[in-house]
């Protein structure tokens, strides 16, 4: 696979998205003709060269006129952003209906069969426990493997645990994995994985508290004082983390970490960055469209992240905030993390 997409620009990546598409458009009444196999097989080769990481799946059967596609980056994080606007910038098409990632299975319990290896879901066992913010798993066959199937009976048990849960919630609400002869003490329960999404779902908003929910009233913040050797003794953090924050962390609408350092060398200065930064934080909620996660005051500066849906709408706001301060040595940065990774550095 070429390693070029990456490197380019989002201008570029965007025009070849829009080149895709319109090369699909045009041959979509010739192209639903085929039968499902060779169309899969022409759409992805052309979408290999020039989206590497993204692949289009199809729900259908030969001869039919209405497909369902499946837009998947393989469970690769790294892609998610590339693949919702690949989704996003689509065209309206005759034949074909569109979505993004792939969908939990609907079947109660299925097996998979690979290299004339038989597994089924209810034959994983799943014990879940919270890690950081996610959910962590522990994975038990419930069944003697053959000695020479042991690492295909994982990289079968991967696959399973994607589609039971979905690609989207598979990739970002679970934390570590391990494969276990007998459960932790820290595992909460075991369940059978074609019974496990239910489970996870209510541990999600339950027990971790991620009820998607934007939180209303004064939120709740915890202050940390952190202390760091590598910087010279004496230096240190105080990070201020925005508990209420945990309600909507990592839903699929907040997925970019915007970092705003603003200069906070003395009290003035302080001051201007936190009412800076407050004002951000207000705008944002008010229409959620984003939340102030948490702040740290270093080295002579104030940082705030916020994560935000709309990326380019949240950076244009924020610039032109700092703008109209005016505060000097600005330092505005983003990354896609949608898991929010930067804030359970700190929460809980």
């Amino acid at each position: 696979m070429s390693e070029a997409a990456p490197e380019l620009s989002a201008a570029e990546l965007a025009q070849r998205i829009d080149t895709f598409w319109l090369g699909f458009l045009q041959g979509e009444a010739e192209l639903v003709q085929k039968p499902v196999r060779d169309q899969v097989e022409e759409i992805n080769e052309i979408l290999e060269a020039s989206l590497d990481g993204l692949a289009l799946e199809m729900s259908a059967n030969d001869g039919d006129l209405q497909i369902e596609l499946i837009a998947t980056a393989q469970g690769s994080k790294d892609r998610f952003p590339l693949l919702m606007d690949f989704v996003k910038r689509a065209p309206p098409l005759k034949h074909y209906t569109l979505r993004a990632f792939r969908s939990r299975t609907e079947e109660p319990d299925f097996p998979i069969r690979m290299n004339d290896f038989e597994l089924a879901t209810s034959e994983l066992l799943i014990g879940h426990f919270a890690d950081e913010g996610q959910v962590g798993i522990e994975v038990k066959f419930d069944r003697e493997l053959p000695s020479d199937m042991q690492d295909h009976a994982r990289n079968m048990a991967f696959i399973m645990l994607d589609h039971v849960l979905g690609e989207y919630d598979f990739a970002i609400k679970v934390g570590v994995v391990d494969f276990v002869d007998e459960f932790s003490a820290e595992v909460i329960q075991a369940t059978p994985l074609h019974q496990f999404g239910a489970v996870m779902d209510s541990f999600w908003t339950g027990a971790l508290g991620h009820t998607g929910l934007f939180p209303n009233g004064e939120d709740s913040w915890s202050t940390l004082t952190l202390a760091f050797e590598s910087d010279g003794e004496g230096n240190h953090a105080i990070v201020s983390v925005n508990d209420s924050a945990n309600a909507v962390a990592a839903r699929p609408d907040l997925g970019h970490a915007v970092e705003l350092k603003l200069p906070a060398h003395d009290q003035a200065t302080l001051d201007a960055a936190r009412d800076l930064q407050d004002q951000i934080a207000t705008r944002l909620e008010l229409h959620h469209a984003g939340i102030l996660s948490h702040t740290m005051l270093r080295n002579g500066e104030r940082m705030a992240n916020y994560y935000v849906g709309d990326l380019p709408a949240a950076l244009e706001m924020i610039n032109a905030s700092v703008q109209s301060a005016p505060l000097a040595d600005a330092d505005l940065r983003s990354e896609f993390d949608p898991s929010w990774s930067k804030y359970f550095e700190f929460a809980g």
